[in-house]
């Protein structure tokens, strides 16, 4: 390779945005790396938060049943 030719391939990666480059790059290896760990979408935890929710309540629920019905056995 010419100097000419490492010039000539020097101005046309310059030529366009390398920011822009260097974020998609940045922005694949992210992704890359995010997709081999143990991690869940946003939605994914959401829906796992509002199950979470929804049994929390019924453990409540539950529990002053059992408080109610020992409270009247006890009596």
């Amino acid at each position: 390779m010419t100097l000419d030719e490492l010039t000539a391939q020097l101005k046309a990666v310059l030529s366009g945005n390398p920011g822009e480059d260097l974020q998609k790059n940045l922005r694949a290896t992210l992704a890359a790396g995010l997709s081999r760990m143990d991690v869940v979408s946003k939605q994914e935890f959401e829906v796992q938060r509002e199950m979470l929710n929804v049994l929390r309540a019924q453990i409540d629920d539950l529990t002053a049943k059992v408080d109610a019905l020992e409270k009247k056995n006890s009596a």
